[in-house]
């Protein structure tokens, strides 16, 4: 039996009413009637025998079987959208658009220079980025409000790759005598301490490395940003622990934990499929990170 012509319009208008919750809404979207876009689901619905939307007085969903259908469309339509920039690739330079997400850290000292160079050799690739926490990079590459990025996280559905480790280390004013520098994890349980907040990936691995030494890890502040807790660091406000290489020229020092023998794991995040041409150039180009 042959596999049913499933229409691209009708697919994409499928994954507007699984986003937006109803049918009005996702004709609007659209830019189509109710009844038109209603129509196409009854297509697709009698296509494939059986129901993929279930409508309430709340609105509609996808059922079970709408749910695997609108996963296949999501990477058949992107695929789709891919196909005119692969033609044009044959007759010159990769083009288009790479939306890159990246946490703080990566993307304020190490991404800049790697970046600058990809855009210099790729003119016609247009990378906009984001900066955002690893979990909240991750949920928007799910959600296809990203192509790629650089984080600490791991999810079944993405392509995670290993770039490299990175420890973390004690960050303190350049102007603190050495005799006043803790070395040690039970000296650093007794200073005043600015790291990330809870949830992040650098703070849950300060939490279980010093619950497992039997020392109290108490944070005076908590922060999500590596510049704002450097600003705390630089204003006397306690000590800093944060990823190695954010320190840089002579605002602050920075030196090992002795016994801290964690580091986080930086990581490359796709989709495993359906990248554009443009995003497959970039992240080739961000696997070169895995020897900086």
């Amino acid at each position: 039996m042959p596999a049913p012509e499933l229409s691209p319009n009708a697919l994409a208008s499928l994954l507007a009413i699984a986003e937006l919750g109803s049918l009005s809404a996702a004709a609007r979207a659209r830019g189509l009637t109710q009844p038109s876009i209603t129509r196409q689901i009854q297509e697709l619905e009698h296509q494939l025998d059986t129901i993929l939307v279930e409508r309430t007085s709340q609105g509609a969903h996808l059922t079970p079987a709408g749910e695997i259908l609108a996963e296949g469309a999501r990477e058949l339509l992107t695929g789709l959208a891919a196909l005119p920039e692969r033609v044009r690739s044959r007759q010159g330079e990769v083009a288009g658009r790479v939306r890159l997400g990246t946490v703080d850290s990566i993307g304020i000292y190490m991404l800049p220079p790697h970046l600058a160079r990809f855009v210099q050799a790729n003119p016609r690739i247009d990378v906009q980025l984001v900066c955002q926490s690893s979990p909240q990079l991750m949920a928007m590459l799910l959600a296809d409000e990203l192509d790629v990025a650089v984080g600490t996280t791991e999810h079944p559905r993405l392509n995670c790759e290993r770039l490299f480790q990175n420890p973390l280390v004690l960050a303190y004013p350049a102007n603190l005598p050495g005799r006043d520098v803790p070395t040690t994890m039970a000296e650093i349980s007794r200073q005043r301490i600015v790291t990330f907040s809870k949830g992040l990936t650098i703070r849950t691995l300060l939490d279980q490395a010093f619950a497992k030494a039997g020392l109290p890890f108490e944070p005076v502040m908590e922060l999500a940003n590596v510049e704002v807790i450097k600003a705390m660091v630089r204003s006397g406000l306690g000590l800093g622990i944060i990823p190695d290489g954010c320190v840089q020229g002579f605002e602050l020092s920075s030196s090992r934990i002795s016994d801290l023998k964690v580091a986080r794991t930086i990581r490359l995040m796709f989709r495993p499929h359906g990248q554009s041409l443009a995003t497959e150039h970039l992240i080739a180009w961000l696997r070169r990170l895995r020897v900086a």
